[in-house]
């Protein structure tokens, strides 16, 4: 595993901070049962494990990443999506991202990396992964999960490239 030195810090916003001091993940929008989950009710799901390299187009990689956590899948059923779903759109405060549920079936929320707990800087409390996908796919500090019948609008793809400018 590669040492978490090597994994670029952006600045954690302040909201994420308070978040993570009361965590709850939301789960609404095309759901038959929205909930409101705790770190605790999160746990209590199988867990998974996920390893590969990580990359950016910031021009940094990273070889090897050890990140566990829960399938994304796992989670969405628990508020039991309506039929007219197809997008999960991941939040964390203006940044969103949305994945069709079919990519979303094999992505983690992840709250250990290498081991050890996620870091806040990393993410904490929530992060996402899709393996195999782009880096700004990886949601730090997740809040919020909306089921949708379209994506809406990829507002994480245009933060992260608007540092790349």
């Amino acid at each position: 595993m590669a040492p978490l030195d090597r994994l670029p810090v952006h600045p954690v916003p302040s909201a994420a901070t308070a978040h993570a001091a009361a965590p709850r993940l939301v789960i609404d929008g095309l759901v038959a049962a929205p909930r409101a989950l705790s770190p605790d009710a999160l746990a209590a799901l199988p867990r998974a494990t996920h390893v590969e390299p990580f990359a950016c187009e910031e021009g940094w990689a990273v070889p090897q990443l050890r990140w566990e956590g829960v399938r994304l899948a796992d989670v969405l059923a628990l508020a039991a999506p309506r039929p007219e779903a197809r997008y999960v759109r991941v939040c964390s405060g203006e940044y969103t991202v949305p994945l069709a549920l079919g990519e979303a079936a094999g992505a983690l929320l992840c709250d250990r990396l290498n081991d050890a707990p996620l870091p806040l800087e990393h993410g904490a409390p929530w992060r996402l992964v899709v393996p195999g996908g782009r880096c700004f796919t990886s949601v730090k500090w997740v809040t919020r999960l909306e089921l949708a019948a379209e994506p809406g609008q990829a507002s994480g793809e245009q933060i992260a490239r608007a540092r790349l400018c």
